[in-house]
């Protein structure tokens, strides 16, 4: 398990518009595997048009553009209730909440300073595979959505991109902020992710 990641057991490039068909069998094949599923044997298309999970009314937050600060594993105040994915910006870090407020899961991100924007949204789609509408050679894994850039691209967690098959980071990156737009995971945290944030999942964007 990454030493990046922590699992809490208190009772407890921009991004695409695509969803992904995948070969069957091949959704969970390879899932541990760093290199995942033969991408030749997946073909990324268009996702749906339609958001199918209502966004919930952005709460007060500060406009400013987000500072990068040190690490902390402390979940951050005035980020919402409830079920929740909680995502700071200045930390690049996510919190996992449960329903009756313990932690479920934190790990560190890499993901931009300047979006998405601080606010309320809802997971509205998910991708097992899917690649960049601009670059199709870029692409990556376990995609899940949940806002939209200010150029209008969808914005979500994902694992670590791959450009002609090569990471675009490395793992000891995560927690700079070197996202094209989205939010990259390493492998074991972006398939947590996608096992736990299903549609609907609330996910609160902080400084």
């Amino acid at each position: 398990m990454s030493g990046h990641r922590r699992i809490l057991s208190i009772t407890l490039g921009a991004c695409m518009a695509f969803v992904a068909v995948v070969v069957p069998g091949h959704v969970g094949a390879g899932v541990g595997d760093p290199a995942g599923p033969a991408e030749s044997a997946q073909v990324a298309t268009r996702g749906t048009a339609v958001q199918v999970a209502e966004t919930l009314p952005p709460p007060p937050a500060p406009t400013g553009p987000a500072v990068l600060r040190d690490d902390s594993l402390e979940i951050p105040p005035q980020s919402g209730s409830g079920r929740r994915v909680v995502y700071s910006k200045g930390v690049q870090r996510v919190w996992l909440i449960n329903d009756d407020g313990s932690l479920h899961n934190t790990h560190r991100v890499s993901g931009r300073l300047d979006q998405p924007a601080y606010g309320t949204y809802s997971v509205y789609s998910r991708s097992p595979f899917t690649c960049s509408k601009a670059h199709s050679n870029i692409c990556m894994r376990f995609m899940v959505r949940f806002a939209t850039s200010f150029r209008g691209d969808n914005i979500g967690f994902h694992e670590i991109p791959r450009r002609d098959g090569t990471p675009m980071q490395s793992d000891s990156q995560i927690g700079s902020p070197l996202s094209g737009g989205c939010i990259r995971q390493l492998t074991d945290d972006a398939i947590l992710m996608w096992e736990w944030a299903g549609l609907g999942t609330v996910v609160v964007v902080v400084p």
